[in-house]
């Protein structure tokens, strides 16, 4: 499977303006670095990455724009919204 967009980094590196959660989460579990059945870190907040993109009811969270990341401790994700 070829990569061809990162929706999280741009190609020199930075992180790209507007891409949503559900976006970068998509991304992570699509190719493979995450599982759905892993948390993810929002605000302060642990929500399961599956329901996040699966679930009937989704928080709002989910479809803001990402204004940090975070380094994760043992691979978790950490996002500033």
């Amino acid at each position: 499977m070829e990569l061809k967009y990162d929706p999280l980094w741009d190609e020199s590196g930075e992180m790209r303006r507007g891409c949503t959660v559900r976006e970068a989460l998509a991304w992570l579990t699509r190719f493979g670095s995450h599982s759905a059945g892993e948390n993810v870190c929002i605000n302060g907040v642990n929500y399961k990455i599956g329901r996040l993109l699966y679930g009937p009811n989704r928080p709002e969270i989910v479809d803001r724009p990402i204004s940090r990341v975070c380094d994760g401790y043992y691979r978790q994700l950490n996002f500033s919204v």
